[in-house]
C-alpha cells in the first residue's frame, strides 16, 4: 500500500528523486512504490520528468 500523502515534503522531494534513479536503472515500477512509498501516480510524473529530459 502506499503512502506518499503521510510523506513530508522533504521526505517526498528524495522519494521523488530516488525514484527517478530507480527509474534510470531500470527497475519496475512496483519494486519503485514498494522501496520509495509513492503512489503509481507519483512515480508515473518521475517517469515523464526522467523521459522529457532524455
Amino acid at each position: 500500500m502506499s503512502d506518499d500523502k503521510n510523506l513530508k515534503k522533504g521526505e517526498h522531494e528524495k522519494a521523488m528523486v530516488r525514484a527517478k534513479d530507480m527509474l534510470d536503472k531500470g527497475i519496475g515500477i512496483t519494486e519503485i512504490i514498494e522501496e520509495t512509498h509513492l503512489s503509481e501516480e507519483n512515480v508515473m510524473k518521475a517517469m515523464k520528468k526522467l523521459e522529457a529530459k532524455s
